[in-house]
């Protein structure tokens, strides 16, 4: 199915566009646009954008032979943050720690070598949009060892201003997950 660009369409369009699309084709869409919650976010009434809305989504730590981790300098806030999104419908949050990961650094993993470290939820997962949405994220935290060959070409989505390695105590400090790379610390340090 096409679709316009979501900014093409105006509130009124967007739901009256919802409104007439199955399950599948809702899936179709709400994959052109971010995901289900982004979906679902963009089609309530202004008035009511405002409440809080709980996410459920993964992120990945992705770690190189040098013990570096990557991170994502955003587009649309001008911070740094792990890959990772929003779960779609029906999906397995590995599978969405896999998805986003190739999404927005080109980097192909496979589901079954990823390895979970923690789920994080609760206030340190509030996370205000630019548009004014305010979410509460229940994250599932990945980890994936990369080699330097798997992450010499590098390659961002439109969310993407820039990728880059750091050591995990010498992060910016402008980040968007500083509880999930806390919490990767901590594993770190279990082990």
């Amino acid at each position: 199915m096409d679709f316009k660009k979501m900014r093409e369409y105006t509130h009124e369009e967007f739901v009256d566009l919802v409104l007439s699309l199955n399950e599948e084709q809702l899936l179709e869409l709400s994959a052109k646009y971010g995901g289900y919650p982004v979906l679902f976010r963009m089609a309530l009434d202004d008035r009511i954008s405002h409440i809080p809305f709980i996410q459920t989504g993964a992120a990945i730590i992705i770690r190189n032979e040098n013990g570096q981790i990557l991170l994502q300098e955003r587009t649309d806030r001008n911070k740094w943050g792990l890959p990772g999104g929003c779960q779609d419908l029906g999906e397995d949050l590995k599978t969405t720690a896999v998805r986003e990961t190739y999404e927005e650094t080109g980097i192909k993993l496979d589901s079954n070598e990823i390895e979970l470290i923690d789920t994080l939820s609760g206030k340190s997962r509030k996370n205000s949009y630019p548009n004014g949405d305010i979410v509460y994220n229940n994250t599932s935290l990945y980890l994936a060892n990369v080699s330097m060959k798997d992450a010499s070409n590098l390659k961002g989505d439109s969310e993407t201003k820039r990728l880059k390695f750091f050591n995990p105590n010498e992060v910016p400090e402008n980040l968007i997950d500083a509880d999930l790379i806390k919490s990767y610390i901590t594993y770190l340090n279990r082990k």
